[in-house]
């Protein structure tokens, strides 16, 4: 955790920055990573232009300016532009030794360099994070004032302490349920998290529960799969935890002071499942003992591959006292429900299903978010975020007289949502007032600049009130975000008038 971000080049590298090439999943790309001098860098160049009917390849360069992750494991990069963090599509992954796709870019046909980095991303990874609040992504200079997993995040503010003379918090003297939303803000993933009204990424301090924060949902019934932050999900379905209930937690076996080395590692953990369990309680086949000897981690919690990150393994907290695969229902028919028990209201419900629903395509889901978020507006219990989403699903079904009053009130609720003022500049322009239009979107771009598809909208209507070089500009940023952004590479190659 002391490790886990920071400028690239300041920590010890893990990496190899030696002109180290790979090809993304299609074969359309090539990707190049290296440094010059002090500066890091990536560099991408497409294969086979002339198959798509280009005689010019389409290449770029970026700077990596921070890195995320330890090493253990893996390392990603961000981008700083304009005050804004995007991930970078390449990651360097511990176990082989190489380069790759970052987590979630392998499927992506180009060079995929407008993925905002949001403060509850960046917020596991470093301390005093520095985010603009009203835009996803911006950041002060520089985006956070250290480069790991500090003190105060789990022990709470050092000011109050100063100020007070109150003892710093210490997670092992609190409630189960606050003790445990410590490591839970970072250690459990779930399939989505919702911020309460009012709140945001940041707003869980130490002594708090995580759930007065956020709902993080799961889905019920589905069989648990190996996620990169699933320990706290997987742990919950162990029947060490089943049966010692709240007496079993993460610092139950982990000092998060202390790392034991590799040759130490066996037997560290193997004192900490004696704390309960005695070694003749152990009834392992003699092959499993030949194989693992006294390595209880090396038998009952098996290293295995994560569904979300390719390259990467992580142990299994289920505990499991044999290997099996994990089966349950197919993920597009399980529901969404709270971690840990209890109900969650419409808005939050609706906004879980309306997430996951887009991420992943799924038609039951988004059926139910529209059913869900229509109750939340009719209740009253409905934010600016809810009323975005449901004017979303209207406008999706072409009913723009249901939609267009939702997209308004949010607006007046909350004008920082780039999507709302996105839709209601599209409106405008269809009604023929440009000024207005362009207007929204040039706020929409202030919010977040990567949003290339208006980008696209703005410069058609800056070329129609006469403004053709201010297209000219928002369309070759356009392509900085997105190289392949055809659109933009036909306006900019339009000979001029």
């Amino acid at each position: 955790m002391a490790h886990s971000s920071g400028l690239v080049g300041t920590e010890e590298e893990k990496e190899r920055f030696d002109r180290a090439e790979f090809r993304d999943a299609q074969g359309a790309f090539t990707y190049t990573v290296g440094r010059e001098g002090t500066k890091y860098y990536f560099a991408f160049h497409e294969q086979g232009a002339t198959q798509r009917g280009s005689k010019q390849a389409i290449q770029g360069r970026r700077q990596l300016d921070y890195f995320v992750g330890s090493g253990h494991a893996a390392r990603s990069y961000l981008m700083h532009i304009d005050g804004f963090l995007y991930e970078a599509p390449v990651s360097y992954f511990t176990s082989s030794g190489s380069w790759s796709s970052a987590p979630g870019y392998a499927s992506r046909p180009e060079p995929y360099l407008n993925r905002g980095v949001q403060p509850g991303c960046l917020e596991c990874h470093a301390s005093g994070i520095q985010w603009i609040r009203g835009t996803p992504n911006a950041y002060s200079s520089p985006p956070f004032q250290e480069g790991s997993v500090a003190c105060e995040r789990c022990h709470g503010p050092g000011s109050e302490h100063i100020a007070s003379g109150k003892p710093m918090i210490n997670p092992a003297k609190l409630a189960a349920r606050e003790r445990d939303s410590i490591c839970e803000q970072c250690h459990l993933s779930g399939e989505i998290r919702v911020p309460k009204q009012g709140k945001d990424d940041l707003t869980f301090r130490p002594g708090d529960r995580l759930e007065d924060s956020v709902t993080t949902f799961v889905r019920s019934g589905s069989g648990a799969q190996m996620r990169v932050t699933s320990h706290v999900e997987d742990l919950v379905q162990s029947a060490c935890k089943k049966a010692s209930g709240a007496k079993l937690w993460c610092g139950t076996c982990h000092d998060p002071h202390f790392v034991p080395a590799a040759a130490a590692k066996a037997e560290y953990f193997r004192t900490r499942c004696l704390s309960c369990h005695q070694a003749a309680d152990c009834r392992a086949a003699q092959a499993a003992r030949q194989a693992y000897g006294d390595d209880c981690i090396g038998c009952h919690m098996p290293r295995n591959p994560t569904t979300d990150v390719d390259h990467v393994v992580f142990t299994d907290h289920s505990i499991p006292r044999r290997k099996s695969a994990k089966m349950g229902l197919p993920e597009a028919e399980a529901a969404l429900v709270p971690f840990g028990g209890g109900t969650a209201g419409a808005r939050d419900l609706g906004l879980a299903y309306a997430m996951v629903g887009r991420r992943e395509q799924i038609p039951t889901y988004l059926d139910r978010a529209f059913g869900l978020l229509r109750d939340a507006v009719a209740h009253g219990s409905a934010d600016a975020q809810a009323m975005a989403n449901l004017a979303e699903f209207y406008r999706n079904r072409k009913d723009d007289a249901h939609a267009l009053p939702l997209y308004e009130q949010a607006w007046r609720m909350d004008p920082t949502q780039a999507p709302v003022a996105a839709a209601l500049g599209a409106y405008q322009m269809q009604r023929g007032n440009l000024d207005e239009a362009i207007r929204l979107w040039q706020r929409t771009l202030a919010i977040d600049p990567a949003m290339v598809l208006v980008r696209a909208n703005l410069a058609a209507a800056l070329v129609r009130t006469g403004h053709t070089d201010q297209a000219q500009a928002v369309m070759q940023k356009a392509l900085e975000f997105n190289p392949s952004f055809q659109p933009a590479r036909d306006f900019l190659e339009r000979p001029a008038k």
